[in-house]
């Protein structure tokens, strides 16, 4: 009895108004906090990605061109929450033609530049820096040629599985800028090495290619690669042999005179090959020769089929004089 008595104060204790004031108090002052820490201004850094047209002729950039630019904003806590869950901002476009310059330094100023930098960032705020905020070129003999794009790519079918189309690149020539006496040595741009195992669908993606040497600048950084892939099916055909290399009128009956292959073909090409796509035959010098059997060999085949077997491989024959 005394025990209920004291579980009893204790909750009345605990749901007293006093208590209730307190946790309604601390829930205000949090709230005020919050809110006095969202109007706040802050410092941050943005690293966006940035993208740069006619880039100025018979110039070296010293340097490589950057693909991010380092943004210092200052904004209200509210704004600088939005902008860091946002995370997707857009790339932003600077055109040469646009930069401030000089003459004398060959310096091209992006923060001066003449690019709206807050429809990236889709909030209006305070640029504190931008880094770099400065591209220095130099006045050494440069120039620019397009040099093929040769893939550096090893793809691995998964068994029943084919490659249907010859993989595509896009763009297949990169322009190139730089020191001309490096270029006038450089005939083909390489992507980096991808090995694919197991590929079973058509495939699509970005490769980055190859670091150029310090005084080479591509302008793009990545090529789009592109395959198609396809299921394999096994079929069979029987077709007709006949003599090559017959220069006599003598007649000769081959045992048997047709043969059965077996091919591997796509699902996408298999309606499009029919007997009139192949030519087995057997080479006549083999009879001159007296060789007991003649070897079958198809001397036409479409080059989307892989052949399994021909069946007999090899065949009789007799010589009616």
């Amino acid at each position: 009895m005394a025990s209920s008595n004291a579980i009893t104060q204790v909750k009345r204790k605990l749901f007293s108004k006093k208590v209730f004031t307190f946790i309604i108090c601390l829930c205000i002052a949090s709230l005020l906090w919050v809110v006095h820490a969202l109007n706040v201004n802050y410092k941050y850094t943005l690293h966006i990605p940035v993208k740069f047209s006619n880039l100025p002729n018979n110039k070296l950039i010293v340097g490589d061109l950057p693909e991010k630019l380092d943004i210092e904003i200052k904004t209200s806590g509210l704004k600088l929450l939005f902008i860091i869950f946002n995370k997707n901002n857009s790339e932003i476009q600077i055109d040469f033609n646009s930069l401030k310059t000089n003459a004398k330094s060959q310096a091209y100023s992006i923060s001066n530049g003449n690019f709206n930098l807050r429809n990236s960032i889709n909030f209006n705020v305070e640029i504190l820096k931008i880094r770099p905020d400065t591209l220095f070129f130099t006045g050494n003999n440069a120039s620019a040629r397009l040099i093929p794009v040769k893939l550096n790519l090893r793809a691995e079918m998964k068994p029943g599985f084919t490659l249907t189309s010859k993989p595509t690149i896009n763009p297949a020539y990169v322009s190139v800028s730089g020191d001309s006496i490096a270029i006038s040595k450089l005939d083909t741009i390489y992507t980096t090495s991808i090995t694919l195992k197991e590929v079973c669908k058509n495939y699509s993606s970005s490769i980055v290619l190859q670091k150029p040497d310090g005084n080479i600048h591509y302008n793009v950084k990545e090529v789009q690669v592109n395959f198609n892939v396809d299921r394999l099916t096994e079929t069979t055909l029987k077709l007709p042999v006949e003599f090559i290399n017959k220069t006599t009128n003598e007649t000769i009956k081959l045992l048997p005179n047709v043969v059965t292959i077996k091919y591997l073909v796509s699902m996408k090409d298999y309606d499009n090959i029919t007997a009139n796509s192949f030519k087995a035959t057997v080479n006549y010098n083999q009879v001159k020769e007296h060789q007991k059997t003649l070897k079958v060999e198809l001397i036409r085949k479409p080059s989307e089929v892989k052949i399994v077997s021909i069946e007999p491989s090899n065949i009789s024959y007799l010589i009616f004089k």
